[in-house]
């Protein structure tokens, strides 16, 4: 029984994000994967946990990437406000459609703990570190276009990253998304307190 109503619960988060207002793209539910927040990570925890924690709540996620690094990144377009359920995030593209990027901020969520615990279940896995932050790497598809990075900024802070090649040649979409996430986390004031 309850089983079944952990999945009726997330068919009903499943309906509900691709019922929200306006643009959540395939994938971007995906990109949270948060649970409740956790305490102090464990000793034997895989995640290691957060030195030189960041403010992921002091700049709205539009305005985490300057113009220059825009450019940096070959994108020409402006950033797109995005939401998904409980999670504020900014997309952009390119004019000629062939790059996107995309940025979600979660908080008090324990997102690496949950998408560690789901590992077994993703193609592609790595536990990582992006500007000396623990991080995990995934993709949905080996072959497929689309990367991610989770980043723990703070203890309750959660970056997450999304790079779509929208080219027809492969490219690896990780090295750019490494890439814009560490943009991102070099503009990320520290966290006080």
């Amino acid at each position: 029984m309850r089983m079944r109503a952990h999945l009726a619960v997330l068919a009903m988060v499943v309906v509900l994000a691709g019922c929200s207002s306006g643009s959540a793209q395939p994938g971007d539910a995906d990109m949270t994967l948060g649970a409740p927040p956790s305490s102090a990570r464990a000793s034997d925890d895989p995640i290691p946990p957060v030195r030189n924690p960041r403010n992921l709540t002091a700049i709205q996620p539009c305005l985490l990437v300057m113009p220059a690094q825009l450019d940096t990144n070959r994108i020409d377009q402006p950033g797109t406000p995005k939401n998904v359920p409980g999670n504020t995030g900014c997309e952009w593209t390119d004019k000629a459609r062939t790059r996107e990027f995309a940025l979600f901020v979660d908080i008090g969520n324990d997102v690496l703990g949950n998408v560690y615990s789901q590992r077994n279940n993703i193609p592609v896995f790595e536990v990582t570190e992006v500007g000396g932050l623990p991080a995990i790497r995934t993709k949905d598809d080996v072959d497929g276009t689309s990367c991610y990075y989770r980043v723990a900024v703070s203890d309750n802070q959660t970056l997450i990253v999304r790079y779509t090649s929208l080219r027809p040649s492969r490219e690896d979409p990780c090295a750019p998304a490494k890439q814009f996430t560490e943009t991102v986390i070099s503009n990320l004031p520290p966290l006080n307190g």
